[in-house]
């Protein structure tokens, strides 16, 4: 064996010694591991070409009370207060084509905690084109300013996406890239270089850009069946030369199934689907996984519809020693509209595995959202956000629990 693969090896060795011992110690040690991805707000979509269009401001203020904002072990509840403003717009010049933005900016304050002050900031546009009446392309950017939980990232994120459609088809192509910056500094948890080096918030700074092909045939029959598939480049670009843990790699996924629309308020998408994703790192190579892929759509009244999800994804790593995570997600979802209310529900069940890393994650969530027309530029909301975590190895975990009331204002 050469010195240099010896030498990695006996890094490799520490890293997994290290890693018992947070296992072994205290929960505030495994708290110090999990790491929250926040993803940043739907965005409005581009809106459909046609004359006219619109500018407007928005604002909102809320309060409520935050058991554990920042999703650790050892928990600190707080009430908080927030303030919201923003403005959204379009403009379609004729027929063919439209243009939209959105911008908006929230600031909390959490009374109970450390680091009281957190904030966002959402932005985005968007374009369509319609080169013919069965052929549009959408573009997008947007950036989002995660300050508000400890794991702080700017997000980055551009598209382009082409489809075409026919009687009997639908062909949809996809290009994406999506950049996330760590703006946070994080205490070491080893004072060994190669450790740090590999695990510092800036290790997990990354690109994925990715192109996805998708086909659905007899698309208006009652079987419909479709084939999608995405190939993806992932590059770690802070990553130290010859790195501890690469999480560089190459990916490949794919779903064949069929679309079954029993009638047109009940449609379902049943296939599988199969993920397999190369690594750059030394030992652990490459991951692949299968899975059933479920989408279920249920218009059950005018103002009243049910989704459901059933899928497997590897996804971008959330421990401290993971290359990824294997996650399986089953979630239902409805919204109901009726007269000046408006409610919305999420449940929604994450099993997590780390790709490299020794941990078994089950993260359960609830949402539920209720808003009221006051008026017809005011509304007065009600939320409520749950989440129990465990980890099986350890059955070390947390819980959260998030109210909160307010009101919005569009003028």
């Amino acid at each position: 064996m050469c010195p240099d693969r010896g030498h990695r090896d006996l890094q490799k060795l520490l890293v997994v010694l290290i890693c018992m011992l947070g296992v072994l110690g205290s929960a505030g040690r495994l708290a110090a591991q999990v790491r929250e991805r926040t993803q940043p707000n739907a965005l409005p979509a581009a809106p459909e070409p046609g004359g006219g269009g619109g500018f407007g401001f928005f604002a909102a203020t809320e309060g409520g009370y935050d058991t554990n904002l920042d999703n650790r072990v050892l928990s600190r509840a707080s009430p908080f207060e927030m303030v919201q403003l923003g403005a959204k717009g379009s403009y379609k010049p004729d027929d063919l084509s439209a243009y939209s933005f959105y911008l908006s900016s929230r600031d909390f304050w959490y009374n109970d905690l450390p680091v009281s002050q957190r904030y966002d900031v959402d932005a985005a546009v968007g374009a369509r084109y319609d080169f013919s009446s069965n052929t549009a392309l959408k573009l997008g950017a947007s950036y989002y300013k995660d300050a508000i939980s400890l794991d702080r990232y700017d997000y980055y994120n551009g598209y382009a996406d082409l489809v075409n459609e026919g009687d009997l088809y639908r062909l949809r192509v996809k290009l994406d890239s999506h950049t996330e910056v760590s703006t946070n500094t994080r205490i070491p948890i080893s004072t060994d270089p190669a450790v740090i080096a590999a695990t510092s918030d800036k290790a997990f700074d990354f690109t994925k850009n990715s192109a996805t092909t998708s086909l659905l045939l007899l698309r208006n029959q009652m079987i419909a069946p479709f084939i999608v598939g995405n190939i993806a480049d992932i590059d770690y670009f802070q990553q130290v030369d010859d790195p501890l843990i690469n999480r560089t790699g190459r990916e490949f996924w794919g779903i064949a199934g069929a679309r079954f629309t029993l009638n047109p308020d009940f449609s379902v998408d049943l296939g599988g689907r199969y993920n397999h994703r190369n690594f750059d790192d030394l030992h652990f190579t490459q991951f692949t996984s299968s899975y059933p892929d479920l989408r279920l759509t249920w218009h059950a009244t005018d103002g009243l519809t049910f989704r459901g999800i059933v899928e497997r994804q590897i996804k971008e790593p959330t421990t401290t020693f993971g290359l990824a995570d294997d996650v399986i997600t089953y979630e239902v979802n409805f919204d109901q509209k009726f007269e000046q209310w408006t409610i919305r529900g999420r449940a929604w069940l994450d099993h997590l595995r780390p790709i490299g890393d020794p941990f078994n994650y089950y993260k359960y969530n609830w949402f539920l959202g209720v808003g009221y027309a006051f008026s017809k530029n005011t509304e007065l909301f009600a939320e409520y956000f749950g989440r129990h975590v465990v980890e099986k190895i350890t059955d070390l975990g947390y819980e959260r629990t998030r109210v909160g009331a307010g009101v919005r204002v569009t003028f």
